[in-house]
């Protein structure tokens, strides 16, 4: 069964607190007593360094430096990658499709992206409508939601992460007419575009020979 799921945002504000006291006089003994106005504030701390994430290192896809990755060194044995997909308008990190040892894990106690030395892009060159697929669900409630699926060909680029230098580059084509099982609506009428992926062996087999040469 198809199901369709809705996106959800969230989002998180931290806010910081100062306490003032005013200024203010009192009556005792002796006449008016002035009272200081107090200020008082948290003990001042140096700033961490902000953390990398996937989002981040996305700008080498379009040659962009990114200093605070790991910087490429050609002769290592292993390497991590971070891989961009295109998923409808937008490009998101994928990690569903590369092996999960030439990814990192995004870590809330450390800057695991920071550890990334390449980044792979697939951009979509040249597409053609393959079909319309219907009948998707909510919760076993039928939806108006389709998809459009489309074939591609995709240029595959492979870059160093801190200075977006281009390291190889090859074109792979998706041409599965396979509409997809699981798909994310904003409303039950929205209809969106679905790129057939290319043959994963052959991303793989051409990613590897930058990452675990």
């Amino acid at each position: 069964m198809k199901t369709a799921a809705t996106k959800t945002i969230v989002g998180m504000l931290a806010t910081a607190g100062l306490l003032v006291t005013s200024g203010c006089s009192t009556i005792g003994l002796g006449g008016s007593v002035h009272v200081v106005p107090t200020m008082s504030t948290a003990p001042s701390t140096s700033s961490a360094p902000a953390k990398l994430f996937a989002d981040d290192l996305q700008a080498a896809c379009k040659g962009a430096t990114v200093s605070r990755a790991t910087p490429y060194d050609p002769g290592a044995s292993t390497h991590k990658v971070v891989l961009f997909s295109p998923d409808g308008g937008d490009v998101i990190e994928d990690t569903s499709t590369l092996p999960s040892d030439w990814m990192v894990q995004f870590d809330a106690n450390s800057d695991a992206y920071a550890k990334v030395d390449t980044v792979a892009c697939l951009e979509v060159k040249d597409e053609q409508p393959l079909k319309e697929c219907t009948g998707y669900q909510d919760d076993g409630r039928d939806t108006s939601n389709e998809v459009d699926l489309r074939s591609a060909v995709y240029t595959v680029s492979v870059r160093e992460a801190t200075t977006g230098k281009e390291l190889g580059s090859t074109e792979l084509s998706g041409t599965d007419d396979t509409c997809p099982m699981f798909m994310s609506f904003d409303n039950d009428t929205q209809t969106k575009v679905y790129y057939a992926p290319p043959s994963k062996d052959d991303l793989i087999a051409f990613i590897k020979q930058f990452v675990q040469p």
